[in-house]
């Protein structure tokens, strides 16, 4: 959270200015399709301006453009190549790394193309960042959004990417984030278009095609293991929270299929390894560190100098507005902070201001670590809340808004209010300790495996997993000696 949250791979996010778009229908032959365009209500000049006119707000939803100069010329010097040998090579393209932890790339009409720094740590190649490029670039060269002709206020971007990335309809219902289906994915026609279009466009750029397929896989088992982190029901052949990709499985069959049919042989083709890990060594992984960090089951705030813990079986995920702790049976914790007058009392800021219009039981007042406190008890959404205030410094707020499913009755309100309670205030000595996860990259000296390497990470829930998967090493897979791996450190 900010000091004022699944792994997605392929959505595209509609912030479209404007109610309708004035025009005649158009009928071309797309160059990348071969096939009719009929788009009656938006001209590639339209395309243009949507995209320019979103650009700004899509920065701003995911943070902004990550500050590194020299990651941000690699990754744009990658879609350069790609971009020449797709089908429109002299339209106008802006590459942005989103400064997001989430894994994700999209694109918007008119050329704009964003991949996050969530997926550039995520990818062992040039050639895999090279597909997921050359998938975005798929998308715009068929003209997919301007086939969907999908149109959403740009205000109403980051409520509905929240409820995207978390992918929790509790969250949706109980905090009115917005599950309106506004973050819409493409058609599974359109993902296996742009798929095919992207394996070809890999080959021509002198790249492996086969690198689409294995940056897939790696997908697969990067969204198994969130929703194992997550204390969820995994579905690894599900590509992201809509269910409306097709399977990964299939994605992969399909992709290596198409990578056969350009001919190229497998290994034939450029992956330029060495180049991107040179690229993200020093790459920040997470949370940026002025919206905090979380590290195992607890959440750590230098800017804002506090601390708390969340129960053992919750899962904890930051976004810039909020913290949010999941646990069993759909229960769910939202943290955030407010501001109350100097000499308002803790328990009138909670009823009369924060929780004003809401019916309110059970109002206490009591203290956590030293602070005056309030809580009370209401529903929402027909689930049983809990709202608790905790008085900070210079008028600062500290606030918890727990639900609960009726069905589970009282079974997490111990393990809730130990969350509350672990709530305290840091010392400057303890604040200037946090520091921020990095991507580093090491040489696998003789004598070292997956287990020794892991254990340098830090990282503490599922460390020999998180090794793996980051590495691109599947199931029980090891490094090779004298190969050039990442780990997770500050």
């Amino acid at each position: 959270m900010r000091s004022a949250g699944a792994a997605l791979w392929k959505v595209l996010v509609p912030a479209f200015i404007g109610a309708a778009f004035a025009g005649l229908a158009a009928c071309t032959t797309n160059p990348a399709t071969g096939e009719e365009d009929f788009t009656p209500f938006m001209s590639p000049e339209e395309e243009a301006r949507i995209g320019a006119e979103a650009h700004p707000q899509i920065l701003k939803a995911y943070g902004g453009v990550y500050e590194d100069a020299e990651v941000g010329a690699y990754v744009a010097k990658v879609a350069l190549r790609v971009a020449r040998a797709s089908d429109l090579p002299d339209i106008p393209y802006t590459v942005s790394v989103l400064d997001s932890p989430v894994v994700n790339a999209f694109a918007l009409p008119g050329g704009y193309v964003y991949v996050t720094r969530g997926l550039l740590a995520l990818a062992n190649s040039e050639a895999e960042l090279a597909g997921v490029l050359a998938h975005e670039i798929g998308h715009v060269a068929a003209r997919h959004s301007a086939q969907r002709q999908t149109a959403a206020v740009g205000s109403q971007i980051f409520g509905t990417l929240l409820g995207a990335v978390v992918g929790s309809s509790a969250v949706n219902q109980l905090f009115n984030l917005g599950s309106q289906g506004l973050l819409a994915s493409y058609s599974r026609e359109q993902e296996f278009e742009a798929d095919s279009l992207g394996v070809r466009y890999l080959a021509r750029a002198g790249y492996d095609p086969y690198a689409q397929a294995s940056f897939l896989k790696q997908l697969a088992d990067e969204t198994a293991l969130a929703a194992k982190l997550a204390n969820r029901d995994a579905n690894a052949a599900q590509v992201d929270w809509l269910a409306t990709h097709p399977a990964n499985e299939a994605r992969v069959r399909e992709a290596a299929r198409l990578a056969a049919e350009t001919g190229v042989p497998h290994g034939a083709g450029e992956m330029n390894a060495a180049a991107h890990l040179r690229a993200v060594d020093g790459l920040l992984y997470g949370d940026r560190p002025e919206e905090g960090v979380i590290r195992g089951r607890e959440f750590l705030h230098s800017g804002l100098g506090f601390r708390f813990k969340a129960p053992a079986d919750f899962h904890l995920q930051n976004t810039p507005a909020a913290v949010w702790a999941f646990g069993p049976d759909k229960s769910v914790v939202k943290f955030d902070t407010g501001e109350k007058a100097p000499r308002q009392e803790i328990a009138d800021y909670l009823a009369g201001d924060w929780a004003r219009q809401l019916r309110l039981s059970g109002l206490r007042r009591f203290e956590v670590g030293g602070l005056a406190a309030a809580e009370a008890w209401t529903r929402l959404q027909n689930m049983r809340t809990r709202i608790v205030a905790i008085e900070g410094r210079d008028g600062r707020v500290y606030r918890f808004l727990a639900g609960t499913a009726p069905q589970a009755g009282g079974a997490h309100d111990a393990s809730i209010d130990g969350m509350v309670k672990s709530f305290r205030l840091l010392s400057k000595a303890e604040a200037a300790h946090i520091k921020p996860l990095r991507i580093r990259t090491v040489k696998v000296q003789p004598g070292q495996n997956a287990a020794l390497l892991a254990a340098r990470m830090k990282v503490e829930a599922y460390a020999l997993e998180r090794f793996r998967v980051l590495n691109g090493l599947g199931e029980g897979g090891e490094p090779k000696p004298s190969s050039t791996v990442k780990l997770i450190a500050e």
